[in-house]
């Protein structure tokens, strides 16, 4: 995510698992939220570190420390670093609405409006696809690389169809709710007959 990471930041992860990990063992939603706005936060800062160097790098496996790394520059590198800012909003707006009590408001907002959480997933899986699609600099280093990682970039295809369909239905909620409404309505079973009374 970013070339080195540096101590400071790793003591801000380590916090925050260690906000939500006490926050779930008591009980309390506020610490985990605090948590999670934490690494929160630190995924807004790499997605515009990203964007600014175009630059993005993660590691290869769960490890942090991980001396195997995937690099992604350019316009791939763009998309992952909008891929971190979108999440890292969602997760600070949710960590926001908890940290205020505002979950009932929440809830019957997005009931009413669900194209304000579909979009924003469907654009996530929109960056993931075409991160791995327009590859890292090992996948794109030659003719060669590009056709082996061919399988992994149809993978990315069929997750791009796929993001492509959920950001479309969260864009058309929210540009014509209405017709939204009156198709999702017609899309539901009929009422199952009535059996009369003996």
């Amino acid at each position: 995510m970013t070339r080195n990471v540096p101590y400071l930041t790793l003591a801000f992860f380590l916090l925050a698992v260690a906000l939500i990990y006490l926050g779930d063992t008591f009980g309390s939603s506020v610490l985990q939220a605090l948590g999670t706005a934490i690494l929160a936060l630190a995924l807004v800062g790499v997605g515009v570190d990203s964007l600014r160097t175009r630059y993005f790098d993660m590691p290869v496996g769960s490890s942090l420390r991980s001396s195997s790394r995937f690099t992604f520059t350019g316009p791939s590198a763009v998309v992952w670093g909008l891929m971190c800012l979108t999440l890292g909003l969602g997760a600070l707006a949710i960590s926001g609405v908890v940290l205020f009590g505002l979950e009932d408001s929440a809830w019957r907002l997005v009931g009413d409006r669900p194209g304000l959480a579909i979009a924003p997933v469907g654009f996530i899986f929109l960056c993931t696809a075409l991160g791995w699609l327009l590859g890292d600099d090992t996948m794109n280093s030659s003719v060669l690389m590009f056709f082996v990682t061919l399988p992994h970039r149809i993978g990315a295809v069929i997750t791009l169809v796929f993001a492509l369909a959920v950001l479309g239905i969260g864009v058309f909620e929210l540009v014509a709710p209405a017709e939204f409404d009156r198709l999702v309505e017609s899309l539901r079973p009929p009422p199952a007959p009535q059996v009369p009374p003996r």
